[in-house]
């Protein structure tokens, strides 16, 4: 770490984007600081598993995080996907997901990768879904998956067959990674990452613990969800980034004023839209 980096602790959940993290926050001097905050078990595989074997009986199917790609590799013991879902309406959130279900099921091609958060996904299937609306849209989740896409497709004619395939826990060393972060960084650190809402709760949990305050770091925020997290536990957000990418991550480290302007914009229209009804 040279004198000009900036330590950012990242809250993050191991996955294969850690080193395309790691790369490119380096070079643009900020010192990353990965923090594993989440554990995940996987659960009703074999109902996932009978659900994947009749691609016919569904319209296509969401992923809404890279579990939910891991969970149906898990289910059909790495084998192949039957080939009838690529024929079919399938959709993702963030580039990472989609690029799983690429390598990882037999190279299924997902929509909406563009999206960043299942709000964003679930505007985007509406907006462009061409077929029939008969058949259910296979949904594989976790434990903690909000009602926020969900309701998007009901209220708009979708029917939704959400399948519980995993649970999400803190990460077990979360404490004794943070304390070594801390001590090992100390005064150098400048920026608090989250990703997840369920990350937020993590840490703010361990910060609790030690009766920590995490007001002297400036917090950052992955995805509008993650933002509310933080702000309902009445914590003060730095700034926020648009969509799960580094590239997006590095920019409101770079420039947090533009965030910070986008927000404003985004609370007066909706706003707006409140008293206009």
């Amino acid at each position: 770490m040279t004198s000009r980096q900036r330590t950012v602790i990242i809250f993050k959940s191991e996955s294969e984007s850690s080193d395309v993290y790691a790369e490119t926050l380096e070079k643009h001097d900020f010192n990353p600081v990965f923090v594993p905050t989440l554990s995940f078990g996987f659960k009703n595989l074999d109902e996932l598993r009978a659900k994947l074997q009749n691609p016919d009986k569904y319209a296509g199917i969401i992923f809404t995080s890279p579990r939910c790609v891991e969970a149906v590799a898990e289910s059909l013991n790495l084998g192949e996907l039957p080939g009838g879902w690529k024929m079919l309406h399938n959709y993702a959130v963030g580039e990472v997901t989609h690029n799983l279900a690429l390598s990882t099921l037999d190279q299924l091609f997902t929509h909406g990768k563009q999206t960043g958060n299942a709000r964003a996904l679930g505007d985007y299937i509406v907006d462009t879904f061409d077929g029939s609306r008969a058949l259910p849209l296979l949904l594989p989740c976790g434990n903690l998956a909000t009602d926020t896409l969900l309701s998007k497709l009901a209220e708009n004619g979708f029917s939704v067959d959400a399948c519980e395939v995993y649970e999400t826990r803190c990460h077990p060393e979360l404490g004794a990674n943070v304390e070594r972060a801390l001590e090992i960084y100390g005064e150098s650190i400048e920026f608090l990452a989250f990703f997840s809402p369920s990350g937020v709760n993590c840490a703010q949990q361990y910060f609790t613990s030690r009766q920590l305050s995490m007001d002297k770091w400036k917090l950052v925020a992955i995805g509008p969800s993650t933002r509310r997290a933080l702000e309902s536990l009445g914590q003060k957000v730095y700034c926020t980034a648009e969509r799960p990418t580094v590239e997006h991550l590095v920019k409101v480290l770079l420039n947090p004023q533009d965030s910070r302007e986008r927000l404003l914009k985004e609370r007066e229209r909706m706003a707006a839209i409140e008293n206009n009804n």
